[in-house]
């Protein structure tokens, strides 16, 4: 029998999401669109067929007949509608960010834990092809020991939305550029490289994007857990067409090693004193890259394995944990000017 889901949020990231479950309608299907904007509501239930709409998130995550919920509403909305639908049993998909604050984020987990549901976070990067095959090169080794990494992220936020959207409002967004793409860069390196054991970071608010009440600039210090030290840099306010990296539209990532390294500059190349076939320079690496879209068709269809084997999600919410502890202690090193040590104690049993 196929599993029944509630898609709550209507928006842009929710259309991904529909085609997901579109690709994968043998396992599941949505039957109800939400979202209070009435006709973008009407308008997803349409583009999915038979799905109805309504404009009442508390409807769904009440009626019996639906077995999952797919949240993509504004971040500050995650909290109350993943604790609800946890508590009427439902299984749960929650957009990036996971909360906007580590808090509401382990209260989720909590509420989640005590119903027996999957809780899981669509951190879509961990589910992009390119990026598991680099995993892949660096459990085996092929640049030894990562000693360094660096990543960024950059957008001009008012080219994408006008003022007064809910992602210039702090307290919606729980801030700012950090929380809403460094958030991305963040959880992908700990799945790359493991935990992050301190930060330090440097904020600002370049004015550029009028209304923005967070900061739109951020550079991002990082050591893990492992003995690797990162960089990230991110910013709302880059008014320049971005340095063509792989895979669209995601942003930099180079990894050093102490005998080679990983870089996407304009597709993915490796250097390795180790491999032969890599000793020579940087080597373009042919990984065939997918679809944007792809990558969350492969998260929508681990979401729906995870219920039907019950198996932990990759992204679990207990996993994000450790990402949302990693974005607090980064706001907490800007707020404070010091090294901020990241709490490791958040993954166990509350």
């Amino acid at each position: 029998m196929k599993l029944r889901v509630g898609l709550i949020g209507c928006g842009k990231i929710a259309r991904m999401h529909a085609q997901g479950f579109q690709t994968a309608s043998d396992l599941a299907e949505v039957v109800v669109c939400c979202d209070e904007r009435e006709e973008q509501a009407q308008a997803m239930a349409l583009s999915l067929g038979s799905a109805e709409a309504v404009t009442r998130w508390q409807e769904v995550v009440d009626r019996e007949d639906i077995d999952a919920v797919d949240v993509c509403l504004p971040h500050y909305l995650h909290a109350p509608v993943v604790i609800a639908a946890a508590q009427a049993g439902k299984h749960i998909l929650v957009e990036k960010p996971f909360a906007t604050n580590l808090a509401e984020a382990m209260a989720m987990v909590n509420a989640a834990d005590q119903a027996g549901t999957v809780l899981m976070v669509g951190q879509h990067q961990r589910y992009v092809s390119d990026h598991r095959h680099i995993k892949a090169l660096l459990d085996k080794g092929v640049i030894g020991r990562v000693l360094a990494v660096r990543v960024d992220g950059s957008q001009l936020l008012s080219d994408q939305y006008p003022p007064g959207h809910w992602l210039f409002s702090k307290a919606q967004a729980g801030g700012g550029i950090v929380i809403s793409v460094a958030v991305h860069r963040i959880d992908l390196l700990r799945y790359l490289l493991g935990e992050i054991r301190r930060v330090a970071s440097f904020q600002s608010n370049s004015g550029i994007n009028v209304g923005m009440e967070g900061e739109d600039i951020a550079a991002i210090s990082l050591e893990f857990e492992n003995g690797t030290l990162g960089e990230g840099f991110f910013t709302f306010a880059a008014r320049h067409r971005p340095i063509p990296m792989t895979p669209k539209p995601f942003g930099l990532l180079i990894l050093y090693g102490e005998e080679g390294m990983i870089h996407n500059i304009q597709g993915w190349h490796i250097y390795s004193t180790r491999i032969k076939e890599y000793s020579d320079g940087p080597t373009k690496l042919d990984i065939p890259s997918q679809d944007y879209a792809e990558c969350f068709n492969n998260e929508i269809w681990h979401f729906l394995e995870c219920i039907e084997t019950g198996a932990e999600p990759m992204t679990s919410g207990r996993d994000n944990l450790g990402t949302m502890a990693v974005i607090e202690a980064v706001y907490q090193s800007a707020k404070t000017g010091q090294v901020v040590e990241v709490p490791s104690h958040i993954f166990e049993e509350q």
